[in-house]
């Protein structure tokens, strides 16, 4: 082999592998990017979520306080024999 083709195949073999690290890095920031936009949508749902539980509770206990409070059963008294 001349050295003229040893260089060729090399720049050659260079220049696949460099092409396949460009591919591996644009799959890997798809994926982080994926990763990222669940999260958020995560956040955001955990965020309502959390929100709707509190109105729920405030709700809740103003509507125990503006109740008026239970009344006791009226006792009978024991009829004598």
């Amino acid at each position: 082999m001349k050295l003229d083709e040893i260089k060729a195949r090399a720049q050659a073999a260079f220049e696949k592998t460099e092409q396949r690290r460009q591919e591996a890095l644009v799959a890997w920031q798809a994926v982080e990017d994926e990763a990222s936009a669940a999260r958020l949508k995560t956040e955001k749902l955990r965020a309502l979520r959390l929100a709707r539980d509190a109105e729920e509770a405030a709700a809740k206990e103003a509507a125990a306080s503006t109740a008026p409070p239970a009344k006791r059963p009226r006792r009978v008294a024991a009829k004598s024999l």
